[in-house]
């Protein structure tokens, strides 16, 4: 941790110093300024200005006049050259610049005259010939204005080709076929990736808490399938970019409300079949956001809200209970009730924007998820009530951002994340497990569940640190990109996988015989933690990449990138001599050190509407800590 620490010191000094891109959570203006006939025009002052925050930056073209603004914030821009070398103003309203974005645009000047003012919207949208890697980019307009269910805005990744539900686990996102656990996701330029079970930061949208803070704050997202910048590490499936909305010079808010209730629900034709009632059930999600200038230009805040409230019914269905033994009747019946299931949550989010100056930008964010599942940690018609217990969610994150800018071709871009990611499972009762086969008078309903399942009262735990660091720097038709990424889990795990005891009937009559097919029961080893681990994790990027203009219609894009992922060693070694004579060490800890990743794309753009992109790369991703948790309890003597 000391060496660590040390390390953290010494990148934050070099961050202060030197100079940084990241298209994590912003975008480029790419172009080249030319006269009525064609010819380029260089050395020409081009300015770009954000119409909703004033943000501007200004560049000057090269002797081939080709200009480039990087490291905007996502917005609409209005891109405009002065009367010079007796050429009249030109001005280009909506150049709209997206997440990850290199947007084209060829600014003609005409000779004299009045100013020329170009509607760039009008045109439609247009295609980024400099990129060379796949990706598609979900915008505000369509997070405004596309239905979700449950309002969990990793819902419109599914928008984009490629990209579906895993079917092997719920509410992860497979893409291009490979599995969710592969993928990264990225909030405003840092991870929001829950290292332990490689899932979403909260778990959202796994059956648990339905999104980890509103959709209304989401300004738009970018998922990142093939070929991507060795910029991004840590995912060999896809990394999705999310960035989050900030205040602007005007006053907005708004408000909903939504509301489901089974009296406005049709029946489907199984239940009109079987005469049966719409099953009961409401779902309620409310809130609001509001934004502005705290002073014009210069500081602006962005807060948002937002609450769910659902009440489900879960029936207990066993058909063949009236044929069973008296005995076991009285024993089950009164387990065999049925229950609700609810979900409440609560998320809320604040972030301030603060221009210091031309060359100084900062941001913060906290956002905050509270969510309690009752009755969430099992359920289905042949678990009982007393199998199951609530299962609660609470994140909280501060983030940080600060860009400098030394000279127009030298930046730097410092980001910091401190997050809590806190998921306890509970237990409705401490009696032993009981696994029944419920089966009588010609009807087999399966196994019913009754008493403490075997994984319940549990808890895992991630305290994270995250230190980032981007650089730029710009070289003629050159676009140096280098940084490092330290991140820093701190990991509990309770896991008293089937310490309360689990007992097997294969029959009603066994059960009230009491005579269980198996039983079984884990016990924590004398002097050790158990049950509870800590699998420790730290991760280390570094990447460096050229994105090179080598021609007017060719862009060459190199990269090199290496990760190193440093696991917990398992705190104890199993001393039996027979293990250790075939090879098997219990404290074993692998240590993977050469991730070295290559990046090669290349896109060439035959016109301004059409460019073939290729690429090639080495992609890694992360060992999920539930692995070496498990491996540090599994060793025949802590469990």
């Amino acid at each position: 941790m000391k060496k660590a620490l040390l390390t953290i010191f010494a990148l934050f000094i070099f961050a202060i110093s030197a100079l940084p891109q990241s298209q994590s959570t912003t975008g480029n203006i790419v172009g080249r300024v030319i006269d009525a006939n064609g010819a380029l025009v260089p050395n020409v002052t081009v300015n770009a200005t954000n119409r909703d925050t004033g943000f501007a930056k200004t560049a000057q073209t090269d002797g081939e006049g080709n200009y480039l603004f990087i490291l905007l914030p996502p917005g609409n821009y209005v891109v405009e050259v002065l009367a010079t070398q007796g050429f009249a103003a030109a001005k280009y309203e909506n150049v709209l610049v997206t997440v990850g974005s290199k947007t084209s645009l060829v600014i003609t000047l005409n000779a004299g005259g009045s100013e020329n003012v170009v509607n760039v919207e009008s045109g439609g949208q247009a295609v980024e010939t400099t990129r060379s890697s796949i990706s598609s980019t979900v915008d505000e307009r369509r997070v405004q204005n596309l239905p979700t269910n449950g309002r969990n805005f990793l819902d419109f990744a599914v928008l984009t080709p490629g990209v579906v539900r895993d079917p092997t686990r719920s509410g992860d996102l497979a893409v291009g076929g490979q599995k969710g656990t592969l993928n990264s996701i990225q909030i405003d330029g840092a991870s929001s990736d829950n290292t332990f079970f490689g899932q979403s930061s909260g778990r959202i949208g796994s059956g648990r808490a339905p999104s980890q803070f509103s959709i209304d704050t989401v300004k738009e997202f970018q998922v990142n399938q093939n070929g991507f910048s060795a910029e991004f590490g840590r995912a060999a499936g896809a990394v999705i970019n999310v960035v989050t909305k900030s205040g602007t010079n005007r006053i907005t808010g708004s408000a909903f409300e939504f509301f489901r209730d089974e009296s406005l629900n049709a029946r489907n034709p199984n239940l009109v079949s079987a005469n049966r009632p719409r099953p009961a059930g409401q779902i309620n999600q409310f809130g609001g956001t509001v934004g502005g200038p705290i002073k014009k230009d210069k500081t602006f805040f962005f807060f948002a809200y937002e609450g769910q409230r659902s009440d489900l019914p879960n029936p207990v269905v066993l058909r063949s209970l009236p044929f069973a033994p008296i005995e076991a009747q009285n024993i089950i019946g009164p387990k065999a009730q049925p229950y609700d299931i609810s979900r409440e949550q609560d998320t809320f989010l604040a972030k301030i924007d603060v221009n210091l100056n031309e060359k100084n930008q900062l941001w913060f964010r906290f956002n905050n998820q509270d969510f309690t599942g009752t009755n969430l940690e099992n359920a289905g018609t042949l678990s009982a009530e007393e199998h199951t217990g609530n299962s609660n969610v609470k994140t909280s994150t501060i983030t940080s951002n600060w860009t400098t800018t030394l000279t127009p071709n030298w930046i730097n871009e410092f980001r910091f994340q401190y997050s809590r990611d806190r998921e306890p499972g509970q237990a409705n009762t401490n009696d032993p497990e009981t696994s029944v086969t419920a089966s009588a008078g010609g009807i087999n309903d399966g196994t019913f569940n009754f008493g403490r399942n075997n994984f319940s009262p549990r808890e895992t735990l991630i305290n994270r640190y995250q230190f980032i660091d981007n650089q730029t720097y710009l070289m003629g038709n050159h676009t140096l990109k280098y940084g490092a990424d330290i991140l820093i889990d701190r990991i509990f795990n309770f896991f008293p996988g089937l310490f309360g005891g689990s007992f097997t009937f294969t029959s009603y009559a066994n059960l009230v015989a009491k005579t269980p097919s198996r039983f079984r029961q884990s016990f924590g080893g004398a002097g050790t933690t158990g049950g509870t681990t800590r699998p420790n994790n730290n991760e280390y990027g570094f990447f460096v990449q050229d994105d090179w203009h080598a021609a007017q219609n060719i862009t060459v894009n190199l990269g090199l990138r290496y990760d190193y992922q440093r696991i917990k060693r398992p705190p104890i070694q199993n001393p039996d001599p027979n293990l250790l004579s075939a090879g098997f060490d219990t404290s074993f800890r692998p240590s993977d050190k050469n991730n070295i990743a290559p990046r090669v794309g290349i896109s060439y753009a035959f016109n301004d509407k059409t460019v073939l992109r290729g690429g090639y790369g080495i992609f890694y991703g992360r060992t999920p800590a539930i692995m070496t948790g498990t491996a540090h309890s599994q060793n025949g003597i802590q469990v």
